[in-house]
């Protein structure tokens, strides 16, 4: 086998459609770009780490009363939603909707990946509350009360609703900008 065109060093074993040749697994690895090795078979779409994302930790939040202010806005937000949508909306739904709202404050996404309207009607949902109530707060403190709100729903959670349960007991539903409501 020819080496690898690109590092010369290694054997080339797959097929490039850039390099027209062989090239090694690893140039193969840190090399492919999205627009022009999509149609090869070794593509693969990068997956998001949501738990390497910067976040307060919870410690951080603890007696923070801006910092709390911030986190209950937006999970006053997720309790409003859940109960316009007659408490149908499950620990994996919301915290699926903090990770879009992280793709788009964090990774900046201008498009969402998303097929469920239920989750997309609550991002955007959550979204104006945030616009609305945090307008004067930075992007990166933003991104940190969403990695340290997924952090804490995924830790809760079990298989339903532990974490939508906490928040509505303690947090309560947003009604407007700066005040929630619980419901008992």
């Amino acid at each position: 086998m020819a080496k690898c065109p690109v590092c010369n060093s290694r054997k080339g074993k797959r097929r490039c459609l850039i390099a027209d040749g062989l090239i090694c697994s690893l140039c193969c690895g840190t090399t492919r770009k999205e627009e022009s090795c999509s149609k090869c078979s070794y593509f693969q779409k990068p997956t998001r780490k949501y738990s390497e994302v910067p976040a307060y930790t919870v410690s951080d939040m603890d007696g923070n009363l801006e910092l709390e202010s911030y986190g209950n806005s937006i999970e006053g937000a997720l309790c409003a939603y859940d109960a316009d949508n007659n408490n149908l909306l499950k620990d994996n739904d919301a915290i699926r909707i903090v990770e879009l709202l992280i793709d788009k404050y964090h990774f900046l996404d201008h498009e969402m990946n998303e097929q469920s309207p239920l989750i997309l009607n609550g991002v955007y949902f959550v979204d104006k509350s945030i616009k609305e109530d945090l307008s004067d707060v930075s992007n990166e403190i933003i991104v940190k009360i969403l990695g340290v709100i997924r952090f804490v729903a995924k830790r809760r959670t079990k298989i339903g609703r532990e974490y939508m349960s906490v928040i509505h007991q303690y947090v309560g539903q947003r009604l407007a900008q700066g005040v929630r409501i619980l419901v008992q």
